[in-house]
């Protein structure tokens, strides 16, 4: 399966891809969009591109594993790419 995947930040959003065995992940690009709706349109251009099946975006957390502002905003992206 291949899996396309999505390091969001404010200013740049790093993108990878794996190939379809799941054995090798390798950058893609980066993009620099500080519109989301923007963003989310070219990650989106880039998994079709790609032939990605799946799009993970990483979540991070906090040292104590608790979710805090960075990941809220992150759950807030992925809430808006589901919905392109």
């Amino acid at each position: 399966m291949i899996i396309l995947s999505v390091d969001y930040g404010d200013k740049r959003t790093g993108i990878a891809v794996c190939d379809k065995f799941e054995m090798l992940a390798s950058p893609v690009c980066v993009i620099t969009e500080w519109n989301i709706d923007n963003l989310a349109s070219k990650i989106l251009e880039i998994a079709k591109d790609k032939n990605a099946e799946v799009i993970v975006i990483g979540l991070p957390k906090n040292m104590d594993n608790t979710l805090g502002e960075r990941a809220e905003i992150t759950l807030d992206f992925k809430k808006k790419l589901e919905k392109w």
